[in-house]
């Protein structure tokens, strides 16, 4: 009984010196909002996804826009303040208070910067005018849409871009719904469901995706940069059909994004995009 007693009592020291992990990381669900920016949506966060809070603002994670941008982040324990720096954009805030300072300019808003779960959120309004990008609400499909010529130009996200064969004219208007795993030829991949929300019907190999899987600054996945259909891994080739308002499902050829990727590490977070083949 006594030895039992000092090992508690060492486990419970342990816990006390050894901070618990508590990010936790997050796929897109159904009902959840979806952050979509020049026409990419997150979609894997190894953090916290996107959230509208009580004052009915949109939190988006700080780290994503600091990687679109090619900014770094700066995070003082003392007095709680976070830093957003690059060439597009400087955020400065503490945590929980809601007063920034944007390009050097203070603002003040119903809501704040706060830490959820381990990821620092900042509301999508800051980045946004702090940008003079545009934001839109899509409220039946719970999207938001930041539009901006910096996004994805510099750094390791900067191969977003890399898309050939796209009908620049048209708009895909395909809203990716959730993300969950199957077994296919044996090997544990990542499902895809998304929605046509158009009047427009696909044939076969005319949608193309393109998913960014970024693990750290020296690493990334792609598939479907290159919009080259013969070399296409996604089975979103194989379906003959993507008939107007109705919900398919597809396989990528990538594993959980959950887990190690590559040998290396977790991923940070992961976007698509969709667009009409031309």
């Amino acid at each position: 009984m006594m030895r039992k007693s000092i090992v508690a009592a060492l486990v419970a020291v342990l816990c006390l010196l050894v901070p618990m992990a508590s990010v936790s990381a997050e796929t897109l669900r159904n009902d959840a909002l979806k952050l979509k920016l020049n026409g990419a949506f997150l979609i894997y966060s190894k953090g916290t996804m996107p959230y509208v809070d009580a004052n009915n603002r949109t939190l988006v994670p700080l780290r994503v826009f600091a990687d679109v941008l090619n900014g770094e982040i700066k995070w003082n324990n003392r007095d709680k303040t976070v830093a957003l720096t690059s060439s597009a954009l400087t955020i400065t805030a503490t945590l929980n208070e809601k007063e920034a300072i944007i390009n050097g300019e203070g603002v003040t808003l119903d809501s704040s910067i706060t830490n959820k779960n381990g990821t620092i959120m900042v509301p999508a309004k800051w980045v946004a005018d702090g940008l003079g990008a545009s934001i839109n609400w899509d409220k039946k499909n719970k999207v938001v849409s930041l539009n901006d010529d910096k996004f994805f130009q510099e750094g390791p996200l900067a191969s977003m871009n890399n898309e050939q064969h796209v009908d620049t004219q048209f708009n895909a208007n395909i809203i990716p719904l959730s993300i969950s795993y199957g077994e296919k030829d044996g090997d544990e991949l990542m499902k895809m469901t998304i929605f046509n929300n158009s009047e427009h019907v696909y044939q076969q190999t005319e949608l193309q995706d393109h998913l960014l899987v970024f693990i750290d600054s020296e690493h990334v996945i792609e598939e479907g940069t290159k919009g080259e259909t013969n070399s296409d891994r996604s089975d979103l080739r194989l379906i003959t059909r993507i008939d107007s308002y109705k919900t398919y499902e597809y396989y990528l050829p990538v594993g959980r994004l959950d887990k190690q990727q590559l040998q290396i590490d977790v991923p940070q977070y992961a976007f698509i995009r969709f667009y009409k083949y031309s």
